[in-house]
């Protein structure tokens, strides 16, 4: 259960928490390229080769690589520790958007630019995932723990919301490459920020890493990352269909401006859900945010001839969504063994970016054969059809109180 007792009550104490200060810093500044290069890229590309299906598929290839980059982080920091992994991985991302940019031009080609877009990705520094278990690790009580995965979660969205709206001034001022560039370099300060930080450094794996336990023995763990891989794939359409609006409607600096309208409808219900008491179960909180999803995009998809309509509609659509990424963050507790729970989390991270780069592929065919009304509507039908699965199997979600947390990924 989620529950508290004094609302905010929860945010001072993870405050208060020794240590954790400059790690949740330092994962915003992480988070912050997500937001930056996923747009940068789409409009980098369109702009070279005019097509929004190739900056469709850069912004897919970005999703991809992240999403191995993100599992293959996970097991090397449930390995070796997180400050061994975090700041090498971050180097390796400036330098892949020093090349993107300086490089694809020269060449050209389509292909140039989705592996790179890929190898970009992929070296994105793991710090949400790496937070995510400090929490869990220095946080004491079930009520702080929520609060801290609120934080977190606020955070994260904060940070998607900030980086949009950097890549429109960027685009403004100097165009989407620089964008790509101050977003590399940005993840890798970060990555090298969390890993000095003590936490990180004083953080060990278990002794025992759990090797050979999968998802088809958990079909808790498989019923989330089926929710989350289908919410991803639902960003990531929607990630094409905002900008392919906000060309249609006004200009291209104002997708940054729509996108920020989600997140700060995200931003709104995770405070709200990290500060009061919740009776409900994390599984119930889940569907419930995804039948909410469903609705709101349907009435997007009713707005979507009105820039002004948009602006109202996406928030309630963050506003709706909002607490699915807190609710799945908390069942991981019950779902996941503290052996494997950096892999767990970023395993549930990198089937979000997977449905989230199929979504960008798909999303920029419908976009551009259907129009972005069509793209909210197919989205909204979408969304309600993952509700229904994941209602028909939500008993896998709730474990019995007594059989602990469950063998990890």
């Amino acid at each position: 259960m989620l529950e508290g007792h004094v609302p905010m009550q929860g945010y001072l104490d993870v405050l208060r928490t020794p240590g954790l200060r400059v790690p949740l810093l330092a994962m915003v500044l992480g988070a912050l390229p997500i937001g930056m290069l996923g747009l940068g890229l789409l409009l980098y590309v369109h702009r070279l080769t005019g097509s929004l299906a190739d900056g469709g598929l850069a912004a897919a290839a970005f999703g991809l690589g992240n999403a191995a980059g993100m599992t293959a982080q996970g097991r090397l920091i449930d390995s070796y520790g997180q400050a061994k992994v975090l700041a090498p991985v971050g180097a390796a991302c400036a330098a892949w958007s020093l090349l993107l940019v300086a490089a694809v031009p020269a060449v050209g080609g389509r292909g140039i630019a989705v592996a790179a877009s890929a190898g970009l990705g992929s070296c994105i520094p793991a710090t949400t995932g790496s937070m995510r278990v400090l929490l869990a690790e220095l946080l004491r009580g079930a009520e702080v723990r929520t609060a801290g995965y609120a934080m977190l979660a606020v955070l994260f969205q904060l940070a998607l919301l900030s980086g949009p709206l950097a890549t429109s001034l960027l685009l403004v001022s100097a165009g989407p490459g620089a964008s790509v560039v101050t977003g590399g370099f940005l993840a890798g300060g970060a990555g090298a920020l969390f890993s000095m930080t003590r936490a990180s450094r004083s953080w060990k794996p278990a002794r025992k890493f759990v090797r050979h336990d999968g998802v088809r023995k958990n079909a808790g763990l498989a019923v989330l990352l089926l929710i989350t891989a289908g919410t991803g794939l639902s960003a990531g359409m929607v990630a094409v269909a905002v900008p392919a609006a906000a060309l249609s409607l006004g200009n291209a600096a104002d997708s940054g401006v729509l996108i920020a309208m989600m997140s700060a409808g995200e931003i709104t219900a995770g405070l709200v859900f990290g500060a009061i008491p919740w009776r409900r179960s994390a599984a119930r909180l889940l569907l419930a945010a995804v039948a909410g999803s469903a609705v709101a995009f349907g009435l997007a998809a009713c707005a979507a001839g009105s820039l002004a309509l948009l602006f109202p509609s996406l928030f309630l659509v963050g506003l709706c969504g909002g607490p699915s990424a807190i609710a799945s963050s908390a069942l991981l507790d019950t779902l996941a063994s503290r052996a494997a729970l950096t892999r767990s989390y970023t395993v549930m991270v990198g089937v979000s970016l997977v449905g989230g780069a199929l979504g960008n592929a798909v999303g920029g065919s419908i976009t551009e054969s259907l129009g972005h009304r069509q793209a909210f509507m197919l989205n909204a039908c979408w969304i309600a059809g993952l509700w229904a699965a994941g209602t028909l199997f939500r008993r896998a979600l709730e474990p019995a109180p007594e059989a602990g947390p469950a063998s990890a990924v």
